[in-house]
């Protein structure tokens, strides 16, 4: 059981890098609620899938 936990958190780790954009959606979910936070989220999401369909 202990290596599925352990799988699970190195592979979250490594799927979720946090960057500059992670870190303004953690800071304004700590600072403002968890709305803000998913907000965000969603905003940077938004922008890279924008990035991605104009290269693609």
């Amino acid at each position: 059981m202990s290596e599925i936990v352990t799988g699970f958190v190195i592979g979250l780790s490594i799927a979720a890098p946090v960057g500059p954009i992670g870190v303004l959606c953690i800071r304004r979910t700590l600072h403002d609620g968890r709305l803000s936070g998913i907000v965000s989220g969603m905003g940077a999401a938004t922008a890279d899938a924008c990035y991605g369909l104009i290269s693609a």
